[in-house]
């Protein structure tokens, strides 16, 4: 059956999923360098337009950090070995769709790629993420029937996968979680913003023809990369990431 082949396919890329965007790295490099010259003269419009890509991916990242907060213990995070739940999220975010974790890294993806100023190369690689996900959501949600059965059924049917309806909403069940969120997306928000000052690099380097830093983006970036080494250290050594208990009951 054609469901049991993309759940095939999904269990394979879900343990390959975090390399996803190394496949378009190649891609948004030939795009940049296809540039003959700066897109426009005009530094207040090239700071607007690389603004608004930095909105798009973190309202990417804004999902993901209320995916995370308000997720039961065990039942997300970033296991590429098998498929994790020890309880089913359906309040929060995850009332107005299934799978806003996917949703998030969609958007935080969409942001980095219109960076490129490349229409296209965003069209190809939302594309490419949507086909990404569609297999992976039919080997997650495979497990989750099996595990979750009629309970699973029941909070799927009339929810849609990645775009939210917000009709649907449903007061989370447990309190929002900042500890969870952090832990869950340092390390997103901190590739985020080195991954736009390489972009900005190679953009100078192609279109003006020289090697240098705009500090536009590397203020943020060492910002960022300061507090990941100190976060880091924090979750390696510490106990201060740690859930004390389960925040809420699993469903029956």
């Amino acid at each position: 059956m054609l469901t049991d082949e993309l759940a095939r396919q999904g269990d394979w890329l879900f343990r390959r999923r975090g390399y996803a965007p190394l496949v378009l790295l190649p891609f948004a490099i030939l795009v940049m360098a296809a540039h003959p010259r700066p897109w426009t003269d005009s530094l207040l419009v090239r700071r607007a337009y690389e603004l608004g890509c930095l909105l798009v991916s973190l309202l990417g990242v804004a999902v993901r950090v209320l995916a995370q907060g308000w997720a039961q213990p065990g039942s997300s995070g970033r296991n590429t070995r098998e498929q994790i739940a020890d309880h089913l999220n359906v309040s929060g975010i995850y009332s107005v769709c299934r799978h806003p974790l996917y949703l998030g890294n969609i958007l935080m993806m969409l942001g980095v790629l219109l960076f490129t100023r490349s229409p296209l190369l965003a069209l190809a690689g939302l594309l490419f993420y949507v086909l990404l996900y569609e297999r992976i959501i039919a080997a997650e949600e495979r497990f989750l029937e099996h595990k979750f059965g009629a309970t699973f059924r029941q909070w799927a049917a009339g929810r849609p996968a990645l775009i939210p309806k917000w009709s649907l909403w449903v007061r989370p069940q447990s309190p929002f979680s900042v500890r969870a969120a952090v832990k869950g997306e340092f390390y997103g928000v901190t590739a985020l913003f080195v991954v736009l000052l390489a972009l900005r690099t190679l953009d100078m380097r192609f279109s003006e023809g020289v090697w240098q830093t705009d500090m536009f983006w590397l203020a943020p970036s060492a910002v960022m990369l300061v507090l990941f080494v100190i976060l880091r250290f924090i979750r390696k050594h510490t106990r201060l990431f740690e859930e004390p208990a389960p925040r809420d009951q699993p469903l029956s």
